[in-house]
């Protein structure tokens, strides 16, 4: 059971830490997006979801 609850909260540990650097980079300028190759707004919004 411990196994278990110790997986969930590592997903969402690492969902919470995927949100956050998502929301940085989404902050940053527009040219500095497009110069380290990060997707447009559009084509990433469903990118995030739960492994159960």
């Amino acid at each position: 059971m411990f196994k278990s609850l110790n997986r969930i909260r590592a997903a969402f540990a690492q969902a919470s830490k995927r949100r956050r650097t998502t929301r940085e980079l989404n902050e940053l300028p527009v040219e500095v997006q497009k110069d380290i190759g990060w997707p447009e707004q559009s084509n990433h919004l469903d990118e995030i979801r739960l492994p159960f």
